[in-house]
C-alpha cells in the first residue's frame, strides 16, 4: 500500500477545513442557543447563542455535560427526555437553565436524535414571559379600570338619582311654600291674598277672552253672637265648616278664599248672573240646612250665611268694582233679614 502524497494529505486538509468552517457556519447561522451532545450528554459543539446564554467558555463547557446547566428542580424532566431521544423521538421541554451567575433561565428545550448525537436548540423565554407577565399586568390594570369606572358609574348615577330625588322634595317643598302662602292656615281654602290675585288675572283675561263672570261674597250670619256665647274654638270649627260647606256648593273651576274674619268669596269662571244666582242658592241651602253645635241659640235660631252676587258688565269691569258691587248686594242681604241671596 503506497502512503499518499503530500498532495493527497494538503487536499484532504483543505476539504476537512472546508466541512469545519461550513459547520461553523451553520451553527452561528442558527439564532438561538444551539448545542450538539453525544449520547452522555457531553457538549460536543456549542455556538455563540448558546455560549452568550449559558456564559461559559467554550473549554468550561467541554469539562461538563448538559445536565450541569439544568435547574436542580427540571433534572428528573431533563433526564426522561434524553431517556426518549435514546429511543429516537424528539422532544419539546419546558424547562430553567442556569448559567454561569447561577441566575436561571426559562427556556424551550427541543431536541433531536440524530445517529450517536443529540441536537438541541434553546428558545429564551425571558422575553416572552415579560410580556406575557406585562400583558397579564396590563389585563389586570385595564379591568380595574373598567371596574374603577363601572364604580364611578354607579357612583355617578346615584347622585344623579340623589339629585333627581333632592330636586323632586325641593321641588315639593316649594310647592307647598307657595301653596302655603296661598292658603288660609285656619280653613285651608285659599286666602286673601290669593284671592285678589286670581280675580285680577280674571279681570285681565277679559280684555283679551271675554267670558261670563261672577263674584260671590258671602258672610256668616251673627258670627260674633256664635262666637262670643260658644268660644272661639267652636267658631273656628265653625269657619272650617262652612269653607267646606261652600267648596261643596260651588263647581270644581271656581275658586274660594276667605275674605277676612267670617267673610268668603268665590271667583266664579264661566258663570253668568242665572248660574252664579243657582251656586249661591246652593250654598245658602247647604249651610241652612247644615247643624251646628249651639245654633238654635242664634238670634234667627239657625247658623246661615248671606250672600251677594255681582256679575262681570261694561259698568262692572274693574277688581274694585267687582268687589265694592258685591260687598253692596252682601250688605242688602244682611239688611234685607239674612240667610238670602242679593245681587
Amino acid at each position: 500500500m503506497t502512503s499518499p502524497s503530500l498532495k493527497e494529505i494538503r487536499m484532504k486538509m483543505d476539504a476537512l477545513e472546508k466541512e469545519v468552517l461550513l459547520l461553523r457556519s451553520i451553527l452561528e447561522a442558527i439564532r438561538d442557543p444551539f448545542f450538539i451532545l453525544n449520547r452522555k450528554g457531553e457538549f460536543l459543539k456549542v455556538n455563540l447563542k448558546g455560549l452568550e446564554l449559558l456564559n461559559y467558555s467554550p473549554e468550561e463547557l467541554q469539562q461538563m455535560v448538559f445536565i450541569d446547566v439544568v435547574a436542580l428542580d427540571d433534572i428528573s424532566t431533563m433526564r426522561e427526555g434524553f431517556d426518549e431521544m435514546e429511543k429516537g423521538r424528539e422532544i419539546s421541554l419546558n424547562l430553567h437553565v442556569v448559567n454561569r451567575l447561577r441566575e436561571e433561565i426559562p427556556v424551550e428545550c427541543s431536541g433531536t436524535p440524530r445517529g450517536e448525537a443529540c441536537l438541541i436548540t434553546l428558545r429564551d423565554l425571558r422575553e416572552k414571559i415579560r410580556l406575557e407577565e406585562e400583558w397579564e399586568r396590563s389585563k389586570k390594570q385595564f379591568t380595574e379600570k373598567i371596574r374603577e369606572r363601572d364604580q364611578y358609574a354607579r357612583e355617578l348615577q346615584a347622585m344623579r338619582d340623589l339629585f333627581k330625588e333632592k330636586t323632586k322634595e325641593i321641588e315639593k317643598m316649594r310647592e307647598e311654600a307657595v301653596l302655603l302662602s296661598h292658603t288660609d292656615d285656619l280653613t285651608g281654602i285659599y286666602n286673601h291674598r290669593f284671592f285678589i290675585q286670581q280675580l285680577t288675572l280674571e279681570v285681565e283675561r277679559q280684555k283679551r277672552y271675554p267670558v261670563p263672570l261672577s263674584l260671590l261674597m258671602i258672610d256668616i250670619d251673627y258670627f260674633k253672637h256664635y262666637n262670643d256665647h260658644n268660644g272661639h274654638l267652636a267658631g273656628d270649627e265653625a269657619l272650617k265648616a262652612i269653607a267646606l260647606l261652600i267648596q261643596h256648593g260651588v263647581r270644581q273651576s271656581d275658586i274660594v278664599a276667605r275674605y277676612g274674619g267670617e267673610e268668603f268669596a268665590a271667583i266664579l269662571i264661566k258663570a253668568g248672573k242665572e248660574e252664579a244666582r243657582e251656586i249661591a242658592e246652593r250654598v245658602r241651602r247647604f249651610v241652612s240646612e247644615t247643624r251646628f253645635p249651639n245654633e238654635k241659640e242664634q238670634p234667627n235660631g239657625d247658623l246661615t250665611v248671606s250672600i251677594g252676587i255681582t256679575t262681570f258688565s261694561p259698568s262692572t269691569s274693574t277688581l274694585t268694582d267687582l268687589i265694592r258691587k258685591a260687598d253692596h248686594a252682601l250688605y242688602r242681604a244682611k239688611r234685607a233679614g239674612r240667610n238670602r241671596i242679593e245681587g
